[in-house]
This record gives structure tokens, sequence and C-alpha cells, in this order.
């Protein structure tokens, strides 16, 4: 039985929405509703909140989670720079200023909550051309480590688009991939990481990485696209407990959102 007076954090990991044309208005209402019946103090989202970086899919995106009602952080993914602009597909940090005008910045984003002692990282994974496969840019990583090393006694989670691991029933081709993902699971073993989340493949995936010579455990959590049914209409609900976390996916069947099984790690004292 779940210890509910342990629970220190509860908050979904969405990724993928794609507001564009193939949008479900049907969905996006079911979908809509189940999260705000979470109860959830935070939502991640890792990248494609829009399908071509059009400014009226930022502002339909921007204005669906504005009526959560419920705080969100999030980080570009490659769909946001416009199909359209050649320019912004050679030069992609030129797309970057119209997420941040819809949704903050794009990279090294930080959101501390005190109360469960989490910190969660947010980094940029499109960069220069070709925006796939995705890249972190070299300052960013060393940003990363000392930030994460300023925050030692938090819980850290950390969050991108591109994958870091590849995706159970998917495919691992190099273009859909993080060309320097050795490093960024190096960071998150050596400085304590708990939990990465990703994006891009639409594939709903949750693995565990083990590192016994740096005691060291993360576990990896890949979105699925939960506004597309020829994928997996789903996302995750995690809590951080004492001593565990909970993921538990959620995915639209028979009409509606419903929990689909839930994975329990042991977190370190």
């Amino acid at each position: 039985m779940r210890v509910l007076c342990s629970l220190l954090m509860r908050f979904a990991h969405i990724s993928d929405l794609h507001f564009g044309n193939r949008v479900n208005g049907g969905l996006l209402r079911s979908f809509g509703e189940d999260l705000t019946s979470q109860g959830l103090d935070l939502l991640v989202l890792t990248g494609d909140l829009t399908d071509r970086g059009r400014l009226s899919q930022f502002r339909r995106a921007r204005a669906f989670l504005d009526s959560l009602k419920v705080p969100y952080i999030s980080v570009p993914g490659n769909r946001e720079v416009a199909i359209s602009s050649f320019w912004e597909w050679m030069v992609p940090s030129l797309s970057m200023s119209r997420y941040a005008e819809f949704f903050g910045e794009p990279d090294r984003v930080v959101r501390c909550h005190e109360a469960s002692r989490v910190a969660l990282f947010g980094l940029n994974s499109v960069h220069v051309f070709p925006s796939w496969p995705g890249t972190v840019a070299r300052a960013t990583r060393y940003w990363l480590k000392e930030e994460a090393a300023r925050l030692s006694d938090y819980r850290k989670i950390l969050f991108l688009h591109h994958p870091v691991l590849p995706v159970i029933r998917s495919s691992s081709f190099w273009a859909h991939s993080l060309s320097d993902a050795g490093e960024i699971l190096n960071i998150c073993t050596a400085m304590g990481f708990d939990l990465i989340l990703q994006g891009h493949k639409h594939r709903s995936s949750i693995l565990e990485v083990r590192v016994p010579e740096r005691q060291a455990t993360v576990v990896v959590c890949a979105g699925g696209a939960p506004l597309m049914t020829a994928w997996d209409p789903a996302y995750h609900v995690i809590e951080i407990l004492e001593s565990e976390m909970v993921i538990t996916p959620r995915e639209f069947l028979d009409g509606g959102f419903r929990e689909k099984g839930a994975y329990r790690f042991a977190l370190r004292g």
C-alpha cells in the first residue's frame, strides 16, 4: 500500500504534443480533464510542443497549458523550428527567440521544488544544422555539472527532448538520438541524478540504468505523444516519496486516459 504521508512531489512528464492539424479535439479535452484531476504540483514538458513551429501553434499550445492552471516548465524540440523557414533549419537558434516569447528560456532551465528538495534541470538539445540528431552545447554540459554540484543535497531530475537512451518499440536510427548521450549519462551518474526525462520518439518507455562501479542508478523515462493515437497516446505521472519514486503511465484507452501499471524505484537515502 502506498504511504500517502510520505509523498513529497507529484508531477507529470508530457512530451510531443505537436499542436497543429493532427490534434484531435476530443482527445485534447480528455487529456486536459485527466491532467487537472491528478492533483499535480508541476508539468514537465520535453519538447515538440508545436508540429511545425508556426506562431498559431505556439499560441494554441500556450493557451492549452495556461488553461490547466498547473505550473509548467519546458524545453524545446526540433519541431519548434519552423519547417517553412530554411534559414531556421540552418541556424535553429533563430527559432528559439519565438519559443522564448511563449515559453521562456530554451536552455539551462532550473526549477527547485523546495518542499521536496527536488531540482529539475532542462537542456536544449536542438542545435546547429541538421537539428537532428540532438546536441547539447559543451558550455551547457559544463553548466549542468556545476549546477548539479551546487545543488548536491537535492534529488536531481534532468529533462530534454532528444533521447539519451534508445526507446523500446522504436527505431534507434542515428538521426533520432542525442549525439553526446554518453557524456550526458556520464554526468548524470556521476552527479547523483535520479531521473532523466526524454521525448522525441512518441513511445512510452521506462528503463533503469545501473553503474556498479559508481554505485549509481538512474531511471530514464521516455514520453509518448498523448494527442497522437498513431503512436503511444500516453503521459506519465511521477511521484517522489521519501524513499522511492513511482512512475505511472496514463494512456488513452476506451475513450479516456487510464492508469497502465506502475513502476517503483528505490531512492538513495
